[in-house]
């Protein structure tokens, strides 16, 4: 299975039971919490990976670029939550940031071990 799919499975199941175990009432929260970090965090490892493929030499822009929506897609999605749906902040935060955090660095060891392996591709090839 792919990493994009591992990670959607992994944070579906986290999520799901760690609303249901510890805060069912904040349920609601800890998902809305978690859909961004994770809806980006694939969209980049899919674009980083079909770019990889493809045309090693446009990764930085296209990064540069998924840098640049998160920054305007991020601040929004959290305006929208909070003020829009009007989630509890506290369930939402904590959701949202260990979700942004443990998947951005999931994100970077990913790609640690992609550019190591595409180095070495195109050093022997």
């Amino acid at each position: 299975m792919k990493l994009s799919g591992i990670l959607i499975v992994a944070c579906l199941t986290s999520c799901a039971t760690i609303a249901a175990w510890l805060a069912p009432a904040e349920a609601s929260a800890a998902l809305v919490g978690m859909t961004a970090p994770l809806v980006a965090g694939v969209a980049t490892i899919l674009l980083v990976e079909r770019t990889t493929r493809t045309d090693m030499r446009r990764l930085t822009g296209r990064m540069t670029l998924a840098f640049v929506a998160k920054m305007l897609f991020y601040p929004a999605y959290v305006v929208v939550a909070l003020i829009g749906l009007q989630l509890d902040p506290v369930a939402f935060l904590i959701s949202f940031t260990l979700y942004f955090i443990t998947l951005h660095l999931t994100e970077a060891l990913y790609f640690k071990s992609l550019f190591a392996r595409a180095s070495s591709t195109n050093a022997v090839g």
